[in-house]
């Protein structure tokens, strides 16, 4: 070991105590360095991976390009005044995030057992919105085979994208945030 250490250090005196190796290869610019590591081609074939949620029975992407985090059974502020399919407020790292509650939108009250919040944050519009999740995300491998949209409702097709079937099930893309921007202003054109 000693000799290693000497060699990062490019020091030719192997007589160093081992008090001085530690030192030796801290200063090391070589240590850190990525010369020589073997990185794999970025044309390598790698399973195109998707993650998907369900709501009230319903199969859906979380968007691509979009941050997600699930919360087990967070603090949920009652927002006075607010529609029913608005659950309430969460603090998430001191930032406050609408939670919607799009079971309760789709008139679809199924119980859930434990509340889980799936946080979707678009980083490129910087806003997040929190929906309620029946199950924890799965992760899926993208199969070349078209989604079908009849089963999903009406009043969110406008907010569903792309997507794909996944053994048989269809999985699409949601994007909860245009879904509460748009159901935000109809509430306060109407007040």
């Amino acid at each position: 070991m000693q000799v290693y250490a000497d060699k990062l250090s490019g020091s030719t005196d192997t007589e160093k105590g081992n008090a001085a190796m530690p030192m030796a290869v801290l200063e090391s610019s070589t240590l850190f360095s990525a010369e020589g590591l073997v990185f794999p081609e970025d044309t390598a074939d790698r399973p195109d991976i998707r993650y998907g949620y369900i709501i009230a029975g319903l199969h859906f992407l979380v968007p691509e390009k979009m941050i997600s985090e699930v919360i087990q059974n967070p603090k949920i502020f009652n927002l006075p005044n607010s529609p029913e399919w608005v659950e309430g407020l969460i603090n998430v790292r001191g930032s406050i995030i609408p939670v919607m509650n799009i079971a309760r939108l789709l008139k679809n009250n199924l119980p859930v057992k434990d509340q889980r919040v799936l946080l979707l944050n678009d980083v490129n519009e910087k806003q997040a919105v929190a929906i309620i999740i029946d199950e924890l995300p799965v992760s899926l491998v993208y199969e070349d085979l078209p989604p079908t949209k009849e089963a999903y409702p009406g009043n969110i097709q406008d907010y569903l994208g792309e997507g794909f079937q996944h053994k048989g099930t269809s999985w699409i893309e949601f994007r909860p945030q245009d879904l509460f921007k748009k159901l935000a202003n109809k509430n306060n054109s109407q007040a």
